[in-house]
């Protein structure tokens, strides 16, 4: 099988409400079933996961019909769904096949997590498909690491998803707005980004603090957070010194270090301060000094502060082994701590793998074993103190040390931070047992307390998005969308409209785009690439876009939903604007993408001469406005239930037997030729699109009485 290309469409559109990845791939050599029959068997062997997601695979009857070709690219579909599941969960099921005019040639379209992780899947699964073809042995497990490796590079973390499927869960839209997790959430001048577990309220300065350890506990110290004794030193003669003065056993840990690394505790002896000094001081930037501490005993948690509450505990664990007179240290290490299903490589797991790295090294040799030591039958010794996560606490944490975490986010300046705290019991106060805070974090894990081992999980993204957004809102502007004959003028003359309403409106048409009422671009542009930029502009309180079917249906819709659709009448010789319907060759339709994508309390504005427009409009379950520019002196029948048309010479909006004037045909024509060669639809359709959007029939007529176009538009 040949994957002859590829593209990234964004969801919703044509096929489904999520982003896909729309290949045309050809079958080079199909087969007959009973082979096709093979080759699903020996893939279902190595790959058991392809028939627990979509069950025993279809056979076709006979091959040389259209049916018994596409199962193949069907085939490659099912198993590219299942290497991008396995490479990052949850898994993806949606896939659509469709044949091509051309013999062989067929789309493939499948859902995508990530554009660049579902590429690379279909190309792997195209091979593992011509591989099994062949008789080839099929060893999946390197690549499934390789995929997993992928789908970190390239996928959203884990932290930013947890705050993203909790806006979801509020209806709150969203968008990636780098190859990073840098997102967007809301659109326009109501929208919020998120970075990991940072947000637009977290201060460059405090993350900057929170970096340097030891300039973090000074600023904690004068809030009045109880913090360990200890200094920053440059040289091992310092280090000892410090180490003296503040009282053995001591920390030591680099000024700038992260993840734990170059970390070492329990240093009682000035051999084991030689050894750790160099480790610890090649963690940090160069040039920058190391730390050294009081040695706190107890237990190290994860307090999770965001805004001004305590919102999550998790309880740190220290990771023992014990001995069996067999295995080795590293073995036992390997097959008691490493074994466990919460450990892994990967981002999406709560718990790292556990390396014998150089802190490993040194609670070893306090141990008095190396790794190569073959423990005797039931010797407990400890492993590591620090960065493994276990149950979740937060019912247990005493009031004050609640406070005090807070009061530690704030001496720093976060609005979301980690807070590490050493304590004998997280239920007693500060001051009964010593408890320190040693370290706070900007961009903490979330998934520790969303996923703990034991104990409730905590809604942390839910928090975060709440922490943004108040309640009730969804980060939503009003959006509307124009697409057909004299698209751009409708879309211009209501975004006069929403100006004189007093917002503060974005518009992308043929003729550029605008913000604010000033010109922004002249350049040829995507239109739906253009409306989804425009949804960024921090400034625009409504949305109007004029959109054409071509790039719908190649690009996706620019928004997951918008308030208002104007389905126009196609302009003369002009495929673009022509909304297409369901054709022989399966292909789904824009025009019922678009209409799907008009909210619930939405409405749909049409022209009253086109009949299979308003019959598509009406059976949308949406509120429906029919435009019509005929004079007519009585209204005739229309599947809609309001109409704006000309009534006894003005422009009138009929709603339940009501006719409201707007204006009059005169002040029509006066806009008409003052905006250049627009005919009267276009004024009845931003009209209609306007009342819509709610705009009340005073702000529509100021629209029209202002200047006629935008600032920058050039006369007609």
């Amino acid at each position: 099988m040949k994957i002859c290309s590829s593209k990234h469409v964004w969801g919703p559109n044509v096929w489904t409400t999520t982003d896909v990845l729309d290949a045309v791939v050809r079958v080079e050599h199909p087969d007959a079933p009973v082979a096709l029959a093979t080759v699903v068997e020996r893939i279902d062997a190595a790959l058991p996961a392809r028939q627990a997601m979509f069950g025993p695979f279809q056979l076709a009857d006979a091959p040389e019909t259209s049916a018994g070709v596409i199962c193949w690219p069907r085939l490659l579909a099912e198993v590219a769904l299942v290497l991008q599941s396995q490479a990052r969960p949850p898994e993806t099921r949606y896939q659509r096949v469709v044949a091509m005019p051309e013999d062989q040639l067929f789309r493939v379209v499948i859902e995508a997590r990530d554009p660049l992780l579902a590429e690379e899947c279909l190309r792997h699964a195209a091979t593992i498909v011509d591989a099994a073809q062949t008789g080839m042995p099929l060893d999946l497990q390197a690549l499934g690491e390789q995929l997993v490796e992928r789908a970190d590079e390239v996928c959203l973390g884990p932290s930013t998803m947890l705050i993203v499927r909790a806006a979801e869960a509020r209806d709150i839209p969203w968008r990636r707005m780098s190859e990073l997790s840098l997102v967007q959430l809301g659109q326009g001048a109501r929208h919020r980004r998120i970075w990991t577990a940072e947000t637009d309220r977290t201060p460059a300065i405090s993350e900057a603090i929170s970096r340097n350890k030891d300039l973090t506990k000074r600023l904690l110290e004068a809030a009045g957070v109880p913090v360990p004794r200890g200094r920053s030193v440059t040289t091992v003669n310092e280090a000892w010194e410090t180490a003296q003065a503040v009282g053995l056993p001591v920390v030591m840990k680099p000024l700038d270090g992260n993840h734990g690394r170059g970390v070492f505790l329990n240093l009682s002896t000035r051999e084991e301060i030689e050894v750790a000094f160099p480790i610890a001081l090649a963690e940090g930037r160069a040039g920058s000094p190391v730390i050294v501490e009081q040695f706190v005993p107890g237990t190290e948690y994860r307090l999770l502060v965001i805004g001004a509450r305590l919102v999550a505990c998790a309880q740190g664990e220290h990771l023992f082994v014990t001995g069996d007179g067999k295995q080795t240290v590293a073995e036992l290490i390997d097959s008691q701590i490493n074994g466990d299903a919460r450990r892994g490589r990967s981002e999406t797991m709560p718990n790292k793998t556990v390396d014998i790295d150089a802190t490993v090294l040194s609670e070893l040799a306090q141990e008095g074993v190396s790794p190569q030591t073959v423990l005797t039958d039931r010797r407990r010794i400890l492993v590591k103190r620090i960065g493994s996560h276990g149950p979740d606490v937060t019912a247990k944490v005493h009031p004050e040390i609640a406070a005090a975490a807070v009061r530690a986010a704030r001496a720093v300046g976060l609005d979301i931070a980690g807070i590490d705290m050493v304590a004998e019991d997280i239920s007693l106060p500060i001051a009964a047992q010593g408890a320190k805070v040693c370290e706070v974090n900007a961009g903490p894990q979330l998934l520790i307390h969303a996923h703990p081992p034991h104990g409730p999980g905590r809604p942390v993204g839910e928090a975060i998005v709440a922490e943004l957004f108040q309640a009730g809102e969804t980060g939503r502007i009003p959006v509307a969308a124009v697409m057909g004959r004299h698209g751009a003028a409708t879309a211009i003359l209501l975004e006069r409209m929403l100006r004189a309403a007093g917002g503060v409106p974005g518009l992308t048409c043929a003729e550029g785009k605008w913000v604010a009422g000033w010109r922004c671009s002249t350049e040829p542009h995507d239109a739906s690439t253009a409306a989804r930029d425009l949804l960024m502009s921090p400034e625009i309180d409504a949305a109007v876009f004029e959109l054409n079917w071509r790039s719908l249906a190649r690009q996706g819709l620019p928004a997951d939903r918008w308030n208002v659709l104007a389905l126009l009448a196609p302009a003369p010789d002009d495929s673009s604007s022509a909304p297409p319907t369901i054709a022989d060759d399966g292909l789904p339709s824009v025009a019922d993408a678009m209409i799907r994508a008009v909210a619930a309390s939405g409405t749909i504005v049409v022209p009253d001469s086109d009949r299979d427009l308003v019959e598509l409009a009406a059976r949308s379950g949406r509120a429906v406005i029919a435009v019509t520019a005929t004079p007519s002196t009585a209204s005739t029948p229309s599947a809609a239930d309001r109409r704006v048309a000309v009534y006894d010479g003005h422009v009138v909006y009929e709603h339940d037997g009501v006719r409201a004037t707007v204006l009059s045909l005169g002040a029509a024509a006066a806009t008409v030729a003052a905006d250049g060669p627009v005919d009267l639809l276009a004024l009845l359709a931003a009209v209609a699109t306007g009342i819509g959007l709610g705009l009340s029939l005073d702000a529509i007529r100021a629209g029209l009485a202002t200047d006629p176009r935008p600032a920058g538009l050039p006369a007609a």
